[in-house]
């Protein structure tokens, strides 16, 4: 059986597709992983396993005249007999392109089978496709693959944050403002003595803009430091929202934190749960999406994200959860629910059966 997951495997920061290559090749499946191959025709491949649309046209949209062949390259490539899978890992792209759109329309509404990462997506998703085959799958946890074995004491030193501080962890990149007022708001309001909200890619401003105006320049790092000072005033560490973190920096971020907050709106799914569940810390979430029905099953505070009292309470109980290691146990449950070799052996029966039924 060959497989192409389609995929630009370069200068990756989202490790989900290497680790789950990874654990393919474990079940002896013969995997490839590249975008071009899927516009070549000198290999054939069973299963052509699609992850995020926004890999066919383009992160910067840098491939849209390919948009035009994504139809006729699927209807071909199925005639050839191969069989089209899907890994639903968001309902629409995080930024409006009617590109983009095309792509998510195309895909979804030509695959063979559609995975989701929950009840929430799957029955979202056969409300809209009817006639769809889906199944879930969880999102894998990341084994063996960052440095599980820094101490909290080293991380902390490591990002120069304070040692006697509970650490609230709000990771990844703030898309939207609504998701700033929301986390600041909600933290502020929190009554915790020692709290503290580590934000490493808050603010959305840079010392370092891209403009070529020398003024935009110059007030973006004007607003960049003096939005800075102000967080630190209030205890917040935060930095510009184009930082990036490496592989290899990321894991001291996680371990640094008490809980981790998942600073969405509205989001379908969000690879920090598992990671956090990983490296034992309690989450707390927005009551939507899969990452609601998460949290509740594995007994972890979800929010109403339109409400700070909500955000307030969550936060306390993520806070009473922490004091009695309620981590240990989220790390027991993904290891029980979303291992590697778990989550390797579905997709591979998803994989058999699309074959057998020709």
């Amino acid at each position: 059986m060959k497989v192409l997951i389609v995929f630009e495997n370069k200068n990756v920061d989202n490790l989900f597709v290497p680790i789950l290559c990874r654990g393919l090749q474990a079940k002896g499946i013969d995997v490839e992983v590249s975008v071009e191959e899927f516009w070549t025709d000198d290999i054939f491949y069973d299963i052509i396993h699609f992850q995020w649309p926004e890999e066919i046209t383009g992160w910067n949209n840098q491939y849209t005249p390919k948009i035009q062949f994504l139809e006729e390259r699927i209807a071909f490539l199925k005639k050839q007999g191969s069989k089209f899978i899907y890994t639903r890992h968001n309902s629409r792209p995080h930024y409006y392109n009617s590109i983009t759109y095309s792509a998510y329309n195309i895909i979804e509404s030509s695959c063979d089978m559609v995975v989701h990462m929950g009840q929430f997506s799957y029955d979202e998703f056969r409300q809209q496709y009817p006639q769809s085959h889906n199944v879930i799958i969880p999102h894998h946890i990341y084994e063996n693959t960052y440095n599980e074995n820094i101490t909290q004491k080293e991380a902390r030193e490591k990002l120069n944050l304070p040692l006697d501080k509970f650490i609230i962890l709000a990771f990844g990149k703030f898309r939207l403002k609504d998701e700033i007022t929301m986390v600041i708001t909600s933290f502020l309001k929190f009554k915790c003595k020692n709290k503290y909200l580590l934000a490493p890619r808050l603010l959305p401003f840079s010392p370092h803009a891209r403009s070529k105006s020398f003024l935009k320049k110059f007030l973006s790092s004007i607003l960049y430091h003096t939005s800075k000072f102000i967080c630190r005033l209030n205890l917040i560490q935060a930095n510009s929202n184009e930082m990036i973190i490496s592989n290899e920096e990321l894991p001291y971020y996680i371990i640094a934190s008490d809980l981790l907050m998942i600073q969405r709106k509205r989001i379908l799914n969000s690879g920090n749960l598992p990671l956090a569940f990983l490296f034992k810390k309690v989450v707390i979430g927005p009551d939507y999406g899969n990452i609601r029905n998460i949290l509740k099953e594995s007994g972890n505070p979800t929010f109403n994200p339109d409400n700070t009292n909500s955000i307030v309470r969550a936060l306390t109980q993520g806070y009473q959860m922490a004091q009695v290691h309620k981590g240990e146990d989220n790390y027991l449950y993904a290891k029980q629910h979303f291992s590697l070799q778990q989550v390797s052996e579905l997709y591979r029966q998803v994989y058999i059966n699309l074959i057998q039924h020709q």
